[in-house]
């Protein structure tokens, strides 16, 4: 864990965190073994008890001050090393990082980073190491002051760190196995749950909701049971933990009692020894419960140091980026796979020309949305070169291509905030008139007229609060705004009804116009507008280029994209028979 913490936050600041606990914990240690002297003074009217008094008070203010120097130092690493320097560390390294990399999963896992392992960690200097030194180095050094009182006693200490140890190991493990087991579940049934929302109009239509889903149930049930399974996992080491503290306290007792009869240690000297024994068995047996606190901070760790090892694509420093000429995109024997083994672009070879528009025609899993994704450098290919404007990708900056390029997808993702901040994420500096003219191109001017508060209406979540028409229109206008001249679509129209399917794609060609277009799409209304279509058809060893040719002069001929367009005119003339 320590080698993992040094990875995320900054090294000096948690070595002399540490070295202030150890000192602080060693002071403890050694103000407890004063009180022994002290007590035997006073007790028996000694002289010295003066002197002993100074030392304990002494050692107290040095104790306070230490401690009070490392909480305050700890509480600054918590919040400027953690909470800000790591979040901002993350922030910056996954903005350096492909688009192609966040997946669904890997988006999780950064909203995990950023709030629950960041909580977790914050945690770490504050109140698990202090804890931790206070837990073992407070007992060596009772060890030692121990031994020059009575050095059986010592002896018994010393050899109750061996099962201590060992019970410690064990501890880890299994809080980590169970740990993990607890995370399978949890995530399992988030899902199932997740799925059970989406589900709901199917599932009150079959009438499943009365009885309950039984897939939620088993994943609810998986998830108690894991649980559960992890508390007994955890707890059983903990309690041998304790078990073997108290059991070498009252064995201390007893061998103390013992050398009490025989004469060989005093009444006061044993009992200031209990006392301070027992004022030992707090901070061990908490031990047991920072060891759980010191797994999950290791486990937030090991997530965090996932997403600062993910490798950005290289990026060729500004003396060794080539020069664009123009915007047409070429493909030249692309061959590109997700998976190592399983091919998805194999070969593929087109040019979308300079001021045109190329659509991209072909069955699901011909791997047409992975070229535009390609285009836009999201991944870097397996082998082959797409070049824009003559220049290979991976010789131009991602600042380059992502100026060069505009893209809406199918998808639209808002913040929740109003429309107005929606459209500057295409162009933070644009005026207000300049975001006018983009809505009013988009075909949005409407829609924001018709907002309660106009372009200050928040859309909600995601742009709930608004129809997948309105949201794709917010997209083009942002398209209008950056005014990139290379454009990549990818079936923006598939999912709108008829009337929202015309009206974008009347914007859509106002939008190409002069511009380089790479489009994604299936309905013969938005291909037959196309200048050139490229059919991809899936083969045994990835997607390959099957027809390349304007749209008019591929329906002439024999070839899969004349079945396409003869397939998609005979469904666009089925209709319900009449009773």
């Amino acid at each position: 864990m320590w080698k993992l913490l040094l990875r995320v936050v900054n090294p000096k600041e948690m070595k002399v965190i540490v070295a202030w606990f150890v000192a602080s914990a060693v002071l403890q240690g050694a103000t407890l073994g004063l009180l022994i002297p002290f007590l035997r003074a006073l007790y028996s009217g000694a002289p010295t008890v003066t002197g002993w008094l100074a030392a304990l008070v002494a050692a107290g203010v040095m104790t306070f001050a230490v401690d009070a120097t490392a909480t305050f130092r700890s509480y600054r690493v918590s919040v400027y090393e953690v909470c800000d320097t790591v979040i901002s560390r993350v922030a910056e390294h996954v903005l350096a990082l492909p688009l192609g990399w966040f997946s669904a999963a890997r988006q999780a896992t950064i909203v995990n980073a950023v709030s629950k392992e960041i909580n977790t960690l914050s945690h770490l200097a504050s109140m698990v190491i202090p804890n931790l030194c206070n837990a073992f180095v407070v007992p060596l050094v009772m060890i030692l002051v121990v031994a020059t009182v009575e050095w059986p006693l010592a002896v018994i200490m010393a050899l109750t760190a061996v099962p201590l140890y060992l019970i410690w190991r064990r501890m880890a493990a299994a809080t980590t196995r169970a740990n993990e087991a607890e995370d399978v579940a949890a995530a399992a049934t988030a899902g199932r749950l997740v799925e059970f929302a989406r589900l709901q109009p199917v599932l009150r239509a079959t009438g499943v909701t009365e009885s309950g889903w039984q897939p939620v149930h088993d994943a609810l049930d998986a998830d108690a049971a894991a649980t559960l399974s992890g508390l007994r996992t955890k707890g059983r080491p903990a309690q041998g933990f304790n078990l073997v503290v108290n059991v070498s306290f009252a064995l201390i007792m007893a061998v103390g009692l013992s050398a009490v009869s025989g004469h060989r240690l005093d009444v006061v000297a044993y009992l200031a020894l209990m006392a301070v024994m027992a004022r030992m068995l707090l901070p061990l047996t908490k031990a047991a419960m920072y060891s759980a606190e010191a797994n999950n901070a290791a486990v937030a760790l090991r997530a965090m140091n996932t997403i600062l090892d993910a490798k950005p694509l290289p990026d060729p420093s500004l003396t060794e980026e080539v020069a664009v000429e123009g915007t047409a995109i070429a493909l030249d024997s692309v061959n590109f796979a997700y998976e190592e083994g399983h091919r998805v672009l194999d070969g593929v070879t087109f040019t979308a020309e300079q001021g045109q528009v190329t659509a991209l025609v072909g069955p699901s899993g011909a791997g047409k949305s992975t070229v535009l994704r390609l285009a836009a450098r999201f991944w870097d290919l397996d082998s082959g070169i797409l070049s824009i404007g003559g220049a290979d990708v991976r010789r131009l900056t991602t600042s380059t291509i992502m100026s060069l390029t505009s893209m809406v997808f199918q998808d639209v993702y808002l913040f929740d905030t109003s429309i107005r901040e929606n459209l500057r994420m295409a162009r933070p500096e644009a005026t207000n008139e300049e975001l006018a003219e983009a809505a009013r191109r988009a075909r949005l001017d409407s829609v924001i007229e018709a907002l309660p508060q106009g372009w200050e209406t928040r859309v909600g979540p995601a742009g709930t609060s608004l129809s997948g028409g309105e949201r794709q229109r917010v997209a083009i206008a942002r398209a209008f705004l950056k005014d990139a001249p290379i454009l990549l679509l990818d079936e923006i129209t598939s999912a709108l009804d008829g009337e929202n399917e015309t009206a974008i794609a009347e914007v859509l060609r106002e939008l190409s116009k002069g511009r380089t277009v790479l489009m994604v799409a299936h309905r013969l209304s938005t291909i037959r507008h196309a200048d050139q279509v490229v059919f991809l058809e899936p083969g045994p060893n990835g997607a390959r280029v099957a027809q390349v040719g304007a749209p008019a002069d591929l329906a002439e001929v024999e070839g899969p994209y004349r079945g396409f367009v003869e397939a998609a005119e005979s469904t666009a003339r089925w209709h319900l028979a009449g009773r």
